[in-house]
């Protein structure tokens, strides 16, 4: 029953259509987090790698150590991971994956405000 299911989902074009959409709305929330950082940290902010996926990587200038950091997050609500997790070598430091799924986009706003008061307080 499934299987017919999702394959009328298919050949009726419902997965392209949610597909886009969800690309669309993806975007937007990318836009969103990069305007925002831009907005809050300015120079000290560098946006890593190309225009895809559901998390954004991200180069801050500042002090605070990456441990710092993602504990001040997190005691204000903002959850952001270490990007040296995802090296298999050293990592530069100050890299964060931030990511943007599950959240609107005025979460984003908040969240983005949020991290620059942590680093430049």
């Amino acid at each position: 029953m499934e299987q017919h299911a999702l394959t009328d989902f298919i050949t009726k074009r419902h997965l392209e259509r949610h597909i886009r959409r969800m690309r669309s709305l993806y975007d937007q929330r990318r836009q969103t987090l990069a305007q925002s950082l831009v907005s809050h940290f300015g120079e000290k902010v560098k946006i890593l790698g190309e225009n895809a996926g559901m998390h954004l990587m991200v180069k801050i200038n500042t002090t605070l150590s990456d441990e710092e950091i993602i504990q001040r997050a997190a005691l204000a609500g903002v959850g952001i991971n270490a990007a040296y997790l995802y090296y298999l070598k050293d990592s530069p430091g100050s890299e964060f994956v931030l990511g943007y799924a599950d959240i609107d986009e005025e979460q984003i706003k908040e969240g983005v405000r949020r991290l620059a008061d942590i680093v430049f307080s």
